[in-house]
């Protein structure tokens, strides 16, 4: 009888037990797998990109998972939680590499990405990476969330773009052009993303900038750069008096935006000014977006002949001047925040991802990391991908570094 009570305990305990697992089983979130096949550009040698970096970013938790492509250009994912992904492959190639697979022998880093990709069960991606050769002119620091007056005002008159040479051979900024894309930097999640197509590669510029000079007047030695200020005042001292701004005047700025059109704008005579061959904004004065501009910095044989298109779909009137991605020399994209992936307006052939700064008149900007140091020249990260080559800094230093 005692065996009988034991034996029957013993039973339950099983039974309880088995419906503990059943109930933890079944409570398990299913995770699926998930594959991404990358190849080179259609002119390379192969096909198939091998070692390539793929990395996944769950749109919701901002969770991060990176996988390496084998030798059939496939990275391989498992365990995966479903979700909505933004996806980025890169590819970095040596000279020797580039050699074999382009003929030049010229570092190149290849970027791809593929936004909004909802993964709920197992499938596969094919990307196809893109990129440009390393070295020349590279944005180095760029601040535009401009600052609080002693008042608590809202002040972005002191925005500026430093471009660095980073190269080891002097450089000539005559005839550089400074561009604007339009669109949105995905202030609110109702805003509209630009529509112009990403994949020719192209960009849609709403402003446009050119630094004047006859060929050989504006060199950039190797290891230095140049300053293009909204407007090139000492911000701290001058007529704006806002201490907690900086000072971007004679001998720090290189060149200022003045519109001269408008009557309204401010000419700092010490300063050089830009020529100005498309403005298509319509503010008084040159101001880009405090939540984040797009820009790229190019050459061109015939600016004139550039196309200039209206938005796809849109009852704006405004024209966009047409750049396209061979004659950009490069490109930076800064967004609203974190979140705003469906609002990049740069193809991901000129860059693969974004920066951001945490907020507005914060006196943040972003500014470019540092690789290495060659005989005291410093060489800036550019590896097409403004997610992983910038960084925030409070610590406004103009032509200084951090």
């Amino acid at each position: 009888m005692r065996k009988s009570i034991y034996t029957s305990f013993i039973l339950l305990l099983l039974a309880v037990a088995g419906l503990q697992s059943c109930k933890k089983s079944d409570n398990e979130t299913p995770t699926v797998s998930y594959t991404v096949n990358v190849s080179f550009p259609n002119n390379y040698a192969t096909t198939k990109a091998a070692n390539a970096e793929v990395t996944l970013t769950n749109s919701t938790t901002n969770v991060k998972v990176t996988a390496t492509s084998n030798a059939d250009g496939v990275a391989a994912f498992t365990g995966l939680l479903p979700g909505n992904y933004q996806v980025t492959a890169s590819r970095t190639l040596t000279a020797a590499e580039a050699l074999v697979q382009t003929g030049f022998e010229t570092e190149v880093f290849l970027n791809a990405s593929a936004t909004n990709q909802l993964i709920a069960a197992d499938a596969s991606l094919d990307l196809k990476l893109q990129g440009s050769k390393v070295g020349g002119l590279v944005f180095k620091q760029i601040y535009y969330t401009g600052s609080k007056t002693p008042a608590n005002g809202n002040y972005q008159a002191d925005q500026f773009y430093e471009i660095y040479n980073n190269s080891p051979e002097v450089i000539y900024a005559d005839s550089l052009y400074l561009g604007e894309s339009g669109g949105t930097p995905g202030i609110s999640a109702s805003a509209t993303p630009f529509a112009f197509s990403k994949t020719a590669g192209n960009v849609y510029l709403q402003n446009v900038w050119m630094i004047p000079g006859t060929g050989k007047s504006h060199p950039i030695e190797p290891g230095a750069s140049i300053v293009i200020s909204s407007n090139g005042i000492h911000h701290k001292t001058d007529a704006a008096g806002n201490v907690n701004s900086v000072d971007l005047g004679a001998g720090i700025s290189d060149f200022e935006g003045y519109v001269a059109s408008t009557g309204r704008d401010v000419d700092n005579q010490a300063v050089p000014n830009m020529d100005l061959p498309y403005f298509a904004a319509s503010t008084f004065t040159w101001l880009t977006s405090v939540y984040g501009p797009g820009m790229v910095i190019f050459k061109t044989k015939d600016f004139e002949s550039l196309n200039k298109l209206q938005e796809p779909g849109s009852s704006n009137a405004r024209l966009y001047v047409e750049v396209p991605g061979s004659d950009v020399i490069d490109a930076m994209e800064a967004l609203a925040n974190a979140n705003a992936v469906n609002f990049k307006r740069i193809p991901a052939a000129l860059d693969a991802g974004f920066a951001f700064c945490t907020g507005t008149y914060n006196r943040q900007a972003i500014i470019r990391k540092i690789t290495t140091t060659v005989n005291g020249r410093r060489v800036l990260q550019d590896t097409n991908n403004s997610s992983a080559d910038f960084v925030t800094t409070t610590n406004i230093l103009p032509k200084g570094w951090q």
